[in-house]
């Protein structure tokens, strides 16, 4: 269950990132600088829980 979040989270990330970079392939404006600063602010949180689903899984596990 914590891997296939882990990888929900990791997938997002990764379309945020594509979403982010089409935004800097388009030409500078507010509402462009808005949507990257959104894009990269949901990529920040899907790696933060996907490290948070890893931190868990590892607890549970007894790793470290």
């Amino acid at each position: 269950m914590a891997l296939k979040q882990m990888r929900d989270h990791l997938a997002r990330a990764g379309r945020e990132i594509q979403s982010a970079q089409q935004f800097l392939d388009m030409p500078e404006g507010r509402d462009t600088d808005l949507a990257v600063a959104r894009s990269l602010s949901n990529v920040a949180a899907s790696i933060i829980d996907a490290m948070g689903t890893v931190e868990q899984s590892l607890s549970e596990r007894g790793g470290s």
